[in-house]
């Protein structure tokens, strides 16, 4: 890939979709420091606990923008990039935006002490791992269903599933951040090879 394919790649996922992970995470860590100085830490601490799960359905909500839509797939497909590597390369974009925004958000609120399930500085793997399950299942639905509104879909669900279902209830960082990252590794692969049939990639915008 060259800085190019980078450039041009980012113009066709729109700067919003790219700038809104580090826009969140800055909106998080301006609402978290007027919530420690102003509330008491368990009251601050629980503003920033849900304050940090619109960051995390935010980025996911970007990912999904950035990689449906695109009515170039053939012009992609013709050329040696291929579509596969477009799509791969938006989501690495978003995901090096949502990782920013992520660092941006936990280290301040950590300093302030109002990071909820604070275990030093390793719990910044909490909305890093996070912001790249929630790319993964948008790369993952954009591969397999290719419409926007899908692909929100499949991010929300994963979103509440993450926020209400799994975070709550599996406590050891290791473990809740680490096994949903395993699942996102192999629904990777999936997606390589699904997106490497170039006639299904074009067939899916044909008929849609």
């Amino acid at each position: 890939m060259t800085r190019a394919a980078i450039r041009a790649q980012g113009r066709r996922a729109g700067l919003m979709a790219l700038a809104g992970p580090i826009l969140a995470g800055a909106v998080v860590v301006l609402a978290g420091w007027f919530a420690a100085d102003a509330w008491p830490p368990s009251q601050a601490i629980t503003l920033v606990n849900w304050l940090a799960q619109v960051f995390v359905i935010a980025t996911g909500v970007c990912a999904a923008v950035a990689l449906t839509g695109d009515p170039l797939i053939e012009l992609h497909e013709s050329t040696p990039t291929g579509f596969r590597r477009v799509q791969f390369l938006r989501a690495a974009l978003v995901a090096l935006s949502g990782l920013s925004g992520a660092t941006l958000m936990f280290f301040p609120l950590h300093a302030l002490r109002v990071w909820p399930r604070d275990e030093g500085w390793t719990s910044v793997a909490s909305p890093a791992g996070a912001v790249v399950i929630m790319i993964v299942v948008a790369l993952v639905a954009a591969a397999f269903a290719g419409t926007a509104s899908t692909t929100t879909i499949a991010v929300v669900a994963a979103w509440m599933f993450l926020a209400m279902l799994w975070d709550p209830y599996v406590l050891p960082l290791p473990q809740q951040r680490g096994i949903p990252l395993l699942v996102s590794a192999g629904l990777l692969v999936a997606v390589w090879q699904r997106l490497a049939n170039a006639e299904r990639n074009i067939a899916k915008v044909v008929a849609a």
